[in-house]
């Protein structure tokens, strides 16, 4: 049960970067905690077999190169014909975006979406359950302090399809490791970076009051080219140190917006203002100034510290403002459509 016509879309993969279409790979759903071959009934109707198709078939990744482990898309995806907008968080080692990227999809989760007229479903459902399980549950439900896993250069972390209602995109998230960027060559660095749309550059406490200049940052920005199209959002993070600091305490109470560019704006310039005060090397603010649309917001992944030499925060999770930066970029790169949200970040 596959397309097998010529012109079958092709669509890039956001997990491997393949090219994938209908047609690529065998039809699957996930049935019993794991991937089986897609059930249709007999008999059934092209309505039933096109509605079976839209909402439990997924398809199995030619994963070219076989650099990933066995994965699906969803047959509603690979049967478009536009790409994902891949997004790349982007910080040293502590500055918390692991975290950041948990509690957002966390909000998500908790239909924070929802008031915007948007709405969001796992891109690959065996992914999600993995990491809501390893990330989401044992931050927002244990408060337990979570580690990168992988030293990959880029890893693939968690995909969404997003809607505004009237049309829906995939949206993928990759785990940039910019600290050891010189590890592949310059030619794979280019392929992917071209592939971004959008990026999260997540600046610290600790990065702010370092006496050394920013690397993690420059060693992104370096090589990514044709800035002018694409978006960037710089995310203060573990903005609960700054909360009784101006301007920081003004917009870590303030909630979330989408479609305010005035207000976003606000926030940017203050905020750039606050950074501009540590950034010893000009590294952290470069984002403003180089991609044609950015922002800058301050966040809170948990509300508070962990505990001293403890895998365990010392009060409970209690995320603020985490859905900002989402919304934001969901403005910027078109994936949200509201009239207001096409001022964004200009």
């Amino acid at each position: 049960m596959t397309d097998d016509s010529a012109d079958a879309p092709r669509v890039l993969c956001p997990v491997c970067l393949s090219r994938v279409g209908p047609d690529s790979g065998e039809l699957r759903e996930w049935r019993d905690g794991e991937y089986r071959p897609l059930y249709v009934p007999d008999g059934a109707t092209e309505h039933m077999r096109l509605r079976i198709m839209r909402t439990r078939a997924q398809v199995l990744c030619p994963n070219r190169g076989n650099e990933y482990p066995e994965h699906h898309l969803p047959y509603q995806y690979v049967n478009q014909r536009r790409d994902p907008v891949v997004v790349a968080l982007v910080g040293a080692p502590r500055s918390g975006k692991t975290h950041l990227l948990a509690s957002m999809v966390g909000a998500i989760q908790e239909q924070g979406l929802n008031r915007f007229g948007l709405s969001a479903s796992p891109l690959d459902v065996n992914a999600y359950e993995r990491f809501t399980n390893t990330r989401v549950r044992p931050l927002l439900g244990q408060g337990r302090v979570l580690a990168r896993t992988n030293d990959d250069v880029w890893e693939f972390e968690v995909g969404l399809m997003v809607s505004d209602g009237s049309d829906q995109r995939a949206v993928a998230f990759f785990d940039v490791a910019g600290e050891v960027m010189d590890t592949v060559g310059k030619v794979s660095r280019q392929a992917f970076f071209d592939k971004v749309d959008g990026f999260v550059f997540v600046v610290s406490p600790d990065d702010l009051e370092d006496d050394r200049a920013d690397t993690t940052f420059s060693a992104v920005l370096d090589v990514v080219e044709d800035k002018q199209d694409k978006a960037a959002v710089v995310v203060v993070g573990k903005a609960d140190v700054y909360r009784y600091e101006h301007p920081v305490d003004r917009w870590l109470r303030d909630g979330v917006c989408l479609d305010d560019a005035s207000r976003i704006a606000a926030e940017t310039e203050d905020l750039y203002a606050f950074i501009d005060r540590y950034d010893k090397g000009g590294s952290y603010l470069r984002p403003w100034t180089e991609f044609g649309r950015s922002a800058i917001h301050a966040v809170s992944a948990t509300g508070g510290a962990r505990l001293p030499d403890s895998p365990s925060y010392s009060r409970p999770v209690r995320p603020q403002r985490t859905l900002q930066p989402f919304l934001t970029l969901m403005a910027m790169t078109g994936v949200a459509t509201a009239p207001g949200a096409r001022g964004v970040g200009l």
